[in-house]
């Protein structure tokens, strides 16, 4: 069961918290977000029993929210009216967080108020809100993010510091371990695509992702110089390369090699090898992905 949400207006950034319990001016009283249908598209041949999957698409999800307004004067309730009548907006994105996820959604009309007296009056007044999400998958609160290396510490108690040099060139307090790989668990329903950063902390050539399990490589050809930062978006419908440099932005379509592929992250595990033609040692690589749901609803 649903408890409680907290609904966006991406476009005004206004908020509304909406809970069973907790919120006093607008009482949340049921959020369903039904289910996602699957359309299976097929093909047979003469003679064939039955029909041959291709493929399966998912459709849109329909979102209905309905509540309370709760008020102890006409003057507050019109002012509660008015702040949900400025909220909904069919032309206006609203952005839906249920605990660790959000999805979002357009509303399919205005704000919907009950035509009874006694759901419309001074003290109470009925709301619903429907909507159509069109990217129906649920998401996590915040981006997975997966960094090449690691750090390893080298500090020890008691630290005895000399003042001679010891060892000769001062302490070491940590050292940063290069193994090329980077394991990147998509824990979600769907394969998706994602961001890669490619980041030179020093002159680097022609740095490269190459998927494990299926060598398919995105590359760049370009020497970076030290600070350039590479950003390779590989998102259906938003892929795009972009680079940067000393706070200038450009275009870096033209630097992706012709062999390259734009990567995907399937469910479940993905082992990926990073790497350059010189300068690997100076490249930093981050990979930054949304987990994708069918479904989210949890119990208390």
């Amino acid at each position: 069961m649903i408890e409680g949400i907290t609904l966006v207006n991406a476009v005004t950034n206004a908020r509304l918290e909406l809970d069973m319990v907790s919120t006093p001016a607008f009482i949340l009283s049921s959020c369903t977000w039904g289910q996602i249908k699957g359309d299976h598209h097929t093909y047979s041949y003469v003679g064939q029993v039955g029909e041959t999957r291709a493929n399966t698409t998912l459709g849109t999800r329909d979102v209905e929210i309905e509540g309370y307004i709760i008020a102890q004067t006409d003057q507050l309730m019109t002012n509660r009216k008015k702040i949900l009548n400025q909220f909904v907006n069919p032309q206006q994105e609203l952005i839906l967080y249920y605990r660790n996820y959000k999805i979002s959604f357009f509303p399919d009309n205005s704000i919907k108020y009950g035509t009874k007296m006694k759901e419309n009056n001074e003290v109470i007044v009925k709301f619903a809100i429907d909507g159509t999400s069109f990217d129906p998958l649920f998401r996590n609160r915040s981006k997975s993010r997966v960094n090449s290396g690691y750090e390893v510490g080298m500090f020890h108690f008691p630290l005895i510091i000399s003042k001679a040099p010891d060892p000769p060139g001062g302490i070491v307090f940590g050292r940063k371990v290069f193994n090329y790989m980077m394991n990147v668990y998509n824990a979600g329903a769907v394969s998706i695509g994602f961001t890669i950063e490619f980041i030179a902390n020093s002159e680097v050539t022609n740095p490269s992702l190459v998927n494990v399990r299926t060598q398919e490589i995105l590359k760049i050809n370009k020497k970076m110089a030290a600070g350039e930062k590479i950003t390779i978006d590989t998102v259906i419908g938003e892929k795009s390369v972009w680079g940067e440099l000393n706070g200038v932005r450009f275009n870096g379509f033209k630097y992706k090699s012709f062999d390259s592929t734009w990567l995907q992250l399937a469910v479940g595990d993905n082992v990926f090898r990073y790497d350059a033609d010189s300068g690997i040692n100076d490249l930093t690589v981050n990979i930054i992905y949304d987990n994708r749901y069918l479904e989210v609803e949890e119990c208390r």
